[in-house]
């Protein structure tokens, strides 16, 4: 399936080029930066993605002078030889570093992060400078250097750069704001950020893996509600703000998963099981992305995609396939009146496929979408014996597909009543 969004990559690069602040070679082997000293590097290393990308945001977003700009910065009293990747310098004669970048691919782990965030410390108090920013993917998190101990990790922490040697603002992203809003990504890249934040919560195998998916399900609804219910020209809940600790932003999505356990108790049971820090990692994966803003079936393709390939790599679990499912969907073509029922519904695809054929219909028609048939989990389902975790966890697959619901109320922006029977 064809994704209908170019990735923010794709976007800036673009930018970039329209601006001729990058030149990028036909064959896309080459980029050459025009800044300070202009530079060329290769274009095929995913990580010359990243700086590209960000390079654009500097210059066009922020509005720092590409003259001021200078990459691959040698770093004294560091050993081995260490360069910075991307250096905004303050004065014309470049002697006052401002702020040092450090740029890693897509995708990487979060201890790679870390180390990442080490190496941008260690550049950024070489040069002194002050601030410090690490970006992997659209996974990004700026400091403040230079009023905090070199050692500082956590209280330092800022929820954006300044924009052109400015303040630094309490909040990134404001609903509504054509400069501060969330942003649309492609498909691949929710997907990647899907998978971030599962292994950020996974930590290894520290937490089986439907306990581990059941926190990202927690997570990923305050996330979807919190982009619904924030009203325009207001700061969004689901973002780390300027020398905010773990333990704030920890209480901050709790209070929106703590209204909705008010709201409907039978589906929100637990509580979201999870140490602050990691909570506060996974809003760094998530924090950037407008998922509402993405279209349905894109949106339901990177889904799809990312529990197809939990299932398949954690549990040996495999599903059927989207293209059998909506050909199965049609020729059965449900009505709002129907009772749908699939006595081993893993993730819930014919389901929720059914429901949505019934959304599409009534949008269709100009009608109010509420679904009020029933939808039965079968909550032993027979094949249990052959996961790997065995009955208990069998039943926990099942019992997260609550979520799997709510969030489809989320996503789609539906009424979903819910009928479960044992």
């Amino acid at each position: 399936m064809k994704d209908n969004h170019d990735s923010i990559f794709q976007r800036n690069i673009q930018r970039g080029k329209d601006k001729g602040i990058i030149t990028i070679t036909n064959d896309d082997s080459k980029i050459t930066y025009i800044c300070a000293q202009n530079h060329t590097e290769n274009f095929k290393d995913p990580e010359e993605k990243v700086r590209a990308s960000y390079f654009v945001e500097l210059i066009l977003d922020y509005d720092y002078p590409k003259e001021k700009i200078k990459l691959e910065v040698p770093v004294p009293r560091r050993t081995p030889k260490d360069s910075a990747d991307i250096v905004v310098f303050e004065d014309e004669e470049l002697k006052s570093p401002y702020l040092v970048i450090e740029c890693k691919k897509d995708g990487i782990t979060d201890a790679e992060f870390k180390q990442a965030i080490e190496q941008a410390f260690g550049n950024a108090n070489s040069l002194r400078a002050k601030f410090a920013s690490v970006i992997a993917g659209i996974t990004k998190t700026a400091f403040d250097v230079s009023g905090f101990k070199p050692s500082e990790r956590e209280k330092n922490v800022i929820s954006d750069i300044p924009k052109r040697y400015g303040r630094t603002p309490k909040y990134k992203f404001i609903k509504g704001d054509k400069d501060k809003d969330l942003k649309e990504v492609s498909r691949d890249e929710l997907i990647r950020a899907l998978e971030k934040s599962h292994d950020t919560i996974w930590q290894g195998g520290k937490l089986d893996p439907t306990t581990a998916f059941d926190e990202v399900s927690k997570l990923l609804f305050c996330k979807l509600r919190d982009e619904k219910t924030t009203k325009k020209g207001e700061t969004y809940s689901f973002q780390i703000g300027t020398h905010e600790s773990a333990e704030e932003v920890f209480e901050r999505i709790n209070a929106i998963y703590l209204k909705a356990k008010k709201e409907d108790a039978e589906v929100f049971k637990d509580d979201i099981r999870l140490e602050p820090k990691i909570v506060y990692n996974v809003v760094e994966h998530l924090q950037e992305l407008a998922i509402n803003k993405i279209d349905l079936d894109t949106k339901g393709v990177a889904f799809e995609r990312f529990m197809e390939d939990f299932f398949k790599g954690k549990m040996g679990q495999y599903f059927t396939p989207r293209e059998i499912i909506n050909f199965c969907v049609e020729m059965m073509n449900p009505e709002r009146s129907d009772l749908v029922i699939d006595p081993a519904c893993g993730s819930g695809g014919f389901l929720l496929n059914a429901l949505d054929r019934v959304r599409k219909f009534a949008e269709s028609k100009g009608l109010y979408f509420l679904y009020s048939g029933a939808i039965m989990w079968l909550r032993n389902p027979p094949n249990h014996k052959k996961l790997k975790y065995g009955k208990e966890e069998a039943i926990k697959i099942i019992l997260f597909t609550d979520y799997l619901i709510k969030l489809f109320d989320e996503l789609y922006n539906t009424n979903v009543k819910v009928t479960k029977n044992a």
